[in-house]
């Protein structure tokens, strides 16, 4: 194998899943070109995760963004293998494969390649060859679940990778939402992991930063359009819908999200507080700001919540997406979470100033109680200051 095809292993085989990691110092926006970037620029290049059903819209959506002209844009055709072998292993392997099948010219200084590697790394050396654009738009296969692999690129990110994710774009179709979430889980490559009715669907609508709501000129009933985003907005109420016909939509819409860093803060911080799908929904908890012990007694709580520890251990209830703001010993910190790989990044004064009602805990997952959530949260404060839990939500 040549050095130039070496792809590293991230993990051993032999070291169970990462579970936690702190990772890398937050950074400052990039690309210049349509307003999207400060001055002090990363030299990481962005991915964006598109992710959405067959049929979905998700090339018609990749064709409108770089038609648009303004940014160079790889979009990359993903050929990742189950995504349930990602999540348990968190391997990067390589054997004899070929990472870069093939560069296409899509015009407007676009490229388009597809890659067949299990992971971040054909991503990087896709970086390494091809440095002269700015943003990746990667586009997972119909049935996957974009938790494994946006929590790679993520863990990537600490390792000095090149790349960093943005986000997780979902594309839906309307006319076709509704089934898809009823569908058995077991058509999501295999992953016996999924049940109680809950479909890849649900996966990927509770991932996501952004939804695109495509196909809406399918749909000739304002009230049923209506009903189909509510029904979306119950399991994911802090990812904005955009609705729109044949992927047409301003690019500024799905990049440059930063979603893993602080940048949506404003948005979270006013998102609406409680939705509930009878399956996977969204659960917010507000509490007061946390003193130095009452802090380490919270990320004890995210924990034991994430990772099914402690009084959880033998809970039903399972997290997908996490996001707080959280006043830890008078510092403003983001919570970012996937799964059960978490992390607090420092938010900047402006943040601290929007926090008019304490601090704020959004869960986005399965069998989610917020009386039992609140309760607990109560429990785990109350260890250490029981006068402070009177105010919590």
């Amino acid at each position: 194998m040549e050095d130039d095809d070496y792809i590293p292993e991230l993990v051993s085989s032999g070291i169970e899943p990462i579970r936690y990691t702190k990772l890398g110092a937050k950074r400052k926006n990039y690309r210049k070109d349509l307003g999207l970037m400060d001055e002090a620029v990363s030299d990481k290049i962005p991915v964006t995760i598109i992710t959405g059903y067959l049929g979905s819209g998700k090339s018609t959506l990749l064709e409108e963004i770089t038609r648009q002209g303004g940014l160079r844009i790889a979009v990359v055709l993903n050929e990742f293998g189950d995504s349930a072998d990602i999540e348990k292993s968190l391997l990067i392997k390589s054997d004899n494969s070929t990472a870069i099948e093939e560069w296409l010219d899509l015009g407007n200084g676009c490229l388009c390649c597809s890659v067949k590697d299990n992971g971040v790394a054909a991503i990087e050396r896709l970086v390494a060859r091809k440095r002269n654009f700015d943003y990746i738009l990667l586009e997972t296969t119909g049935l996957a679940d974009p938790a494994p692999i946006a929590t790679m690129f993520w863990l990537d990110d600490a390792l000095s990778s090149n790349v960093y994710i943005d986000g997780v774009v979902t594309v839906l179709d309307a006319e076709n939402i509704e089934h898809w979430l009823e569908e058995s889980g077991s058509r999501h490559h295999g992953d016996s992991d999924i049940s109680g009715g809950i479909t890849v669907a649900h996966l990927q609508v509770a991932m996501a930063d952004a939804i695109v709501l495509n196909k809406i000129d399918t749909i000739s009933e304002t009230q049923r359009l209506n009903d189909i985003e509510a029904k979306i907005r119950s399991i994911n109420s802090i990812a904005p819908v955009h609705r729109t016909s044949f992927g047409k939509l301003d690019v500024r819409e799905i990049l440059d999200l930063r979603a893993y860093e602080q940048k949506d803060a404003s948005l979270f911080i006013n998102s609406e507080t409680q939705h509930h799908d009878p399956k996977v929904g969204t659960i917010t908890l507000i509490f007061p700001r946390l003193g130095a012990l009452e802090s380490e007694q919270f990320e004890i709580f995210i924990q034991h919540l994430l990772w099914n520890e402690g009084v959880f251990k033998d809970s039903n209830c399972e997290v997908y997406r996490t996001k707080g703001i959280i006043i830890m010993n008078e510092k403003v910190k983001i919570l970012q979470a996937v799964r059960k790989t978490y992390d607090f990044i420092d938010a900047d004064e402006d943040t601290f100033q929007l926090l008019t009602k304490g601090c704020k805990l959004v869960l986005i997952g399965k069998n989610l109680d917020y009386q039992t959530l609140r309760q607990q949260l109560r429990r785990y404060l109350n260890i250490v200051y029981p006068e402070k839990t009177e105010n919590l939500d």
